[in-house]
């Protein structure tokens, strides 16, 4: 009887940490989905020449969501639908150093877009898709 109420115990806890990591699955896919939203806008608003007062808030937007970013991997997220793969909790180290250039490049392109200058701009928004690249290339299952 108290083997039964262990297992039962163990499939609960499991099923409420399954649970857990599926809601944090779901959230870094939220973020992401918005950091890809301001991704997309700062493109198409420079490759258009449109929109182009807009810009200083994708940019704002998108060094706000860095800041986000780095605490939507927690321990035991990488089970379940997601593309995360397992290196992220592999090499922590190595990781991070990823998410930290996210964060700088961010900061720059804001800085940049606060500038208004055409010359910062586009260096700034390059630096930041290669950042986007540098996690996806190592970290992030293919589509």
């Amino acid at each position: 009887m108290k083997s039964i109420a262990i297992t039962l115990m163990a499939l609960i806890f499991s099923n409420a940490v399954l649970a857990d990591a599926e809601k944090d699955i779901d959230y870094r896919k939220a973020t992401f989905k918005i950091v890809g939203g301001h991704m997309k806008s700062m493109g198409t608003i420079l490759k258009g020449r449109m929109h182009q007062s807009d810009l200083k808030l994708h940019a704002d937007g998108i060094r706000a969501m860095s800041t986000i970013v780095p605490k939507v991997f927690p321990e035991g997220s990488g089970d379940g639908k997601t593309g995360a793969l397992p290196a992220i909790w592999e090499k922590p180290a190595e990781f991070k150093i990823v998410l930290n250039k996210f964060v700088a490049a961010a900061n720059e392109m804001a800085e940049a877009a606060d500038s208004g200058d055409m010359n910062a701009i586009g260096p700034a928004i390059k630096k930041l898709g290669g950042s986007c690249k540098g996690c996806h290339d190592n970290f992030r299952a293919s589509d």
